[in-house]
């Protein structure tokens, strides 16, 4: 009894002293959908949300941890965490929508202006976009693993590209990214789904190939911006995503 009492002023004290990091264990959880801005992004319906009524379970099932702007490394270091504290102790499904950040991270370092497409000979950043690439991929199998070994079944989810239209962009030093822009930006991306395809095969994971879906290739009205899907093209995700569950192949 005074050990209950006990566990309970310190948690207590913890939440006065504004500690972000205290979650409570949600035994309700049998999915985690878990990424970046992808999973919760600007928009007021994310792919999640879509999801929970296309597989026709309460809301409470579904945890929605997307953290915008998070790259694999800090994702992977989340997972865990979330993990080794048991807060999703009944959770079955861990759908994973990572990587994108690591190569925005990257761009802002090296070609915030997108003027260099990486799919050029004279590339002048190979070395570095290589090394991003094969950290991200190593950081994205780890979290598979992390899943797995927690007993989830896990789907890696690839990224949509882009309509060659100007679209609003936060992400860059001007605030809207330009046709000639959006086909590098969707150079990098297909870059990266390559990795998550090749983390996939590596793991074992159901692969989630948004990127594969004709209702997303490039669509015009899918994006909000210039790394968001919008409402419908998030309810186009969550077919997708709905299919995979499902063992249905997509194309």
């Amino acid at each position: 009894m005074l050990r209950s009492v006990w566990g309970f002023v310190v948690f207590a004290l913890m939440l006065l002293a504004g500690c972000e990091s205290v979650r409570i264990p949600d035994p309700d959880v049998r999915y985690v959908a878990f990424g970046d801005s992808s999973t919760a992004g600007p928009t007021d319906t994310d792919y999640p949300d879509v999801l929970v009524d296309l597989l026709q379970i309460p809301a409470a099932e579904m945890a929605k941890e997307g953290r915008g702007g998070e790259a694999t490394a800090e994702g992977l270091e989340r997972l865990k965490q979330f993990i080794s504290d048991g807060i999703f102790p009944n959770a079955h499904t861990l759908l994973y929508w990572e990587g994108g950040g690591d190569v925005v991270t990257f761009l802002r370092r090296v070609d915030p202006l997108l003027i260099h497409s990486p799919s050029s000979p004279d590339y002048p950043f190979r070395t570095g976009l290589t090394r991003t690439l094969d950290e991200a991929q190593s950081n994205i199998e780890a979290a598979i693993a992390a899943g797995q070994n927690a007993g989830w079944s896990v789907y890696v989810a690839t990224y949509p590209l882009r309509p060659t239209v100007p679209l609003p962009c936060d992400a860059l030093p001007v605030p809207v990214m330009l046709p000639g822009q959006v086909t590098i930006a969707n150079a990098y991306t297909e870059l990266i789904n390559e990795r998550i395809r090749l983390a996939a095969v590596n793991t074992g994971a159901v692969l989630v190939d948004v990127a594969a879906d004709d209702g997303l290739k490039g669509r015009l009205g899918t994006f909000v911006d210039c790394n968001h899907l919008g409402e419908s093209g998030n309810a186009v995700a969550a077919e997708v995503f709905a299919a995979a569950l499902a063992g249905v192949r997509t194309e």
